[in-house]
């Protein structure tokens, strides 16, 4: 406990320090200071980098805001301005419904940690909107905005959302708590000596409580993440941080009915996702040997197993396997076949009311 008061106490000072030198800045200096930050990347969500502010570290974030966002109607709304398809929700390629929804959930996820309901997630420091030019090479994994069109099943509303982007001339800048690993990358650094171990002092059975524990708080909160992968999961070997929220729905959001009823279906899609994403990308890794993933997971679940898979991990991949398998089986039709594919809500809750999916 003394531990956890102490991070809390640190954190709670640093958002103090740093949100208050940023405020004092003017548009025309937090400009220059956003300009002359490192940068880390870029991607179909918006450009990031790191800067030093009173000698702490932040994480910047230019999220393109369009011109549409801009309208006096739209600031700060968080209804689907795009009339974007709900298939586009899930992280297979997708910009994201707009730079407010995202500003939404970081105002949120930022008032759970400051009113200790829950602390895994970056604190939000400060947001502005500042002048930008538009983002270049936002749809380069399909090979042009025709590809990105295309992938999804040529739908108009998308192509409007995609134009809007390349044509924005400001961004939303949210300045965020540095952390220092991706999950994705901190699992790489333990995954040998884990696997191997597999008891108490693998960090597998703590991951995977923590990543139960984020996304049943999301979801109690009426909100999903939708991209919960292993890169937008950050750590710093105490905690997890659940990050960037491109995708993120919210029963808060000024939703359509149709949009109600598909985040309601949805709300067990991360706690699966990711428990999906554990097993798939890093924790089978150790023990498959050379049978492919989805091989592996399939002859787990009709029982055929290796019997040198060690006690602890052996209860992981039992506790997730199935409802895995569910999970890949929808993102390949999904993929393979129609963008419409329904979610197997039902048959995940199925999977979940089991009882097979929490660890004793």
């Amino acid at each position: 406990m003394l531990d956890r008061d102490v991070l809390r106490a640190a954190r709670l000072a640093g958002y103090g320090t740093v949100s208050t030198q940023l405020s004092l800045f003017s548009d025309h200096r937090l400009g220059e200071v956003v300009a002359a930050a490192t940068p880390l990347g870029s991607g179909i969500g918006g450009r990031s980098a790191e800067l030093d502010v009173n000698g702490m570290r932040v994480f910047v974030k230019r999220i393109p805001l369009t011109d549409i966002e801009l309208r006096p109607g739209n600031v700060r709304s968080t209804a689907n301005i795009f009339e974007l398809p709900m298939f586009y929700q899930y992280g297979v390629g997708s910009a994201g419904f707009g730079a407010w929804r995202e500003l939404a959930v970081h105002t949120m996820t930022t008032n759970w940690v400051l009113g200790d309901e829950y602390a895994g997630f970056p604190l939000m420091y400060h947001w502005r909107v500042l002048p930008d030019s538009p983002p270049e090479g936002f749809t380069d994994e399909f090979g042009s905005l025709e590809g990105a069109v295309a992938h999804w099943e040529g739908s108009l509303a998308v192509r409007d959302r995609l134009e809007a982007i390349g044509q924005s001339s400001c961004s939303l800048v949210v300045f965020l708590e540095h952390v220092p690993h991706t999950l994705a990358g901190w699992l790489a650094g333990h995954r040998e000596p884990a696997v191997s171990e597999g008891g108490d002092g693998s960090p597998f059975r703590w991951v995977e409580q923590a990543l139960m524990d984020g996304t049943d708080f999301m979801s109690s909160r009426g909100l999903v993440h939708f991209d919960a992968h292993f890169t937008n999961i950050l750590t710093d070997g105490r905690q997890l941080y659940f990050a960037d929220f491109g995708l993120a729905l919210s029963s808060r959001f000024d939703l359509s009915t149709g949009e109600s009823r598909f985040l309601s279906d949805h709300l067990a899609y991360d706690r699966c996702y990711t428990a999906s994403h554990l097993l798939r990308y890093h924790l089978l890794d150790g023990v498959r040997g050379d049978t492919e993933r989805k091989a592996f997971l399939h002859d787990w679940i009709s029982g055929r197993r290796p019997g040198e898979v060690p006690p602890a991990i052996t209860a992981i991949i039992d506790r997730h396997a199935r409802p895995a398998a569910v999970v890949d089986s929808f993102f390949h039709r999904l993929l393979t076949e129609s963008k419409q594919t329904p979610f197997p809500a039902t048959e995940i809750e199925q999977q979940l009311g089991a009882g097979t999916t929490t660890p004793s």
